[in-house]
């Protein structure tokens, strides 16, 4: 780790753009690029992690700036693939496979995620087909075009689509999330809908409900990047 090598940290608005200042010196990326972000919000949220920084630097309590340091390191180079990327978890998306048994469940999963089909469909004009048990089932081909476009081509929105739908395993619930057609909570117990059930219907596991709650409160933590772009 680092010693903390700063005293003050401040934002400075720069033709349309913000800045971090640690000191009197402009915060850059870990590969030397200069941070320009594209909102006073934003800023104040990189600004806030680096203020709260003790007398030693630890990068894994930064998780903001990670995400931007991510954005214009590598995904402002990378657009069309990191978009394609993002848009492969819609062709095996969570909430097309669905429990075969028992009951309760599958009900569960009919009530929760059906509304969100329902949605994708209409909202990014695609065809999803549902299946039970764990057999792939193809999706359309042109889906995988449509949901690479629905991302968009800005890095830093980019960035945070494409870690939502790895941690969720759901690129429709990423950009519902991104559209705030569900909140950050709803996120997670629809895309932990099977543990969340599983542990109602068994009993707490702590070791994984700490794990859950990591989770969880990293998909806070990217829902209040997107709300800052």
């Amino acid at each position: 780790m680092t010693r903390r090598f700063y005293d003050t940290v401040s934002i400075e608005a720069r033709d349309n753009v913000f800045v971090v200042l640690l000191d009197t010196h402009e915060l850059k990326t870990p590969a030397k690029k200069p941070m320009h972000l594209p909102s006073e919000a934003l800023a104040e949220l990189v600004a806030e992690e680096w203020q709260a920084q003790s007398e030693e630097i630890e990068p894994n309590t930064m998780p903001i700036m990670r995400f931007v340091s991510t954005a214009l390191d590598r995904v402002a180079d990378q657009i069309a693939d990191t978009a394609m990327a993002f848009a492969a978890y819609s062709m095996s998306d969570l909430l097309c496979y669905r429990a075969e048994h028992p009951e309760k469940l599958v009900e569960k999963q009919s009530d929760s995620w059906n509304p969100l089909l329902d949605w994708a469909r209409a909202r990014f004009d695609v065809s999803l087909q549902v299946t039970t048990g764990i057999l792939p089932v193809e999706q359309p081909s042109e889906n995988q075009a449509r949901f690479a476009a629905a991302a968009g081509d800005d890095p830093f929105r980019l960035t945070a689509l494409a870690h939502l739908a790895a941690l969720l395993g759901s690129a429709i619930l990423a950009l519902a999330l991104n559209e705030a057609r569900i909140s950050p909570r709803e996120a997670y117990e629809l895309a932990f809908l099977d543990d969340l059930y599983q542990m109602e219907d068994w009993g707490i596991d702590e070791e994984a409900q700490l794990r859950l709650d990591k989770i969880e409160l990293e998909i806070a933590t990217v829902a209040g990047y997107l709300s800052a772009l």
